[in-house]
């Protein structure tokens, strides 16, 4: 005969289901594109905050300028009347401080439909000359004026 054994109480156990191995030396694509759209997420609110952040306690600058300068009034600019020339494709001026032998410096290819040109960066407290050159569609200058002082000089 045998013997009765008492029923043994059941032991809940946990089950842990898993679909994929629990340590991988290789990730999938779609492990990657969920990786970086973290990285993603987290870097934007990262710079949210710090954009945030950096507002506070800051003076609102208001009215700014585009470009402005902060050199602005170190230099000074003139502004060069240009007559019409009949047949001139372009106008040339040429410009130098007052004393120089030789003109130093140049802007061209000025259309010739414009009444005048300012001329910027120019030495504070510096006199200047300057003469123009009608330029012809051959590219040849036919037409120069007379050496002019630069007088209507104001600060940049």
């Amino acid at each position: 005969m045998k013997k009765k054994t008492a029923p043994q109480k059941a032991t809940a156990k946990k089950t842990v289901k898993r679909t994929a191995p629990r340590s991988s030396s290789h990730s999938t694509a779609g492990d990657q594109t969920l990786i970086f759209r973290r990285i993603v997420v987290i870097s934007a609110c990262l710079l949210l905050a710090v954009g945030v952040t950096a507002t506070f306690d800051k003076p609102v600058v208001r009215g700014a300028v585009e470009g402005a300068s902060i050199m602005a009034g170190l230099d000074d600019q003139a502004t060069v009347p240009l007559p019409v020339v009949p047949n001139a494709v372009s106008m040339n001026i040429y410009y130098r401080q007052v004393g120089s032998p030789t003109f130093t410096d140049a802007v061209r290819n000025i259309p010739p439909t414009a009444h005048y040109y300012i001329i910027s960066d120019l030495k504070k407290d510096t006199n200047y000359e300057y003469r123009y050159a009608a330029v012809d569609k051959n590219g040849k200058e036919f037409l120069f004026s007379d050496v002019k002082p630069l007088t209507d000089l104001q600060p940049m």
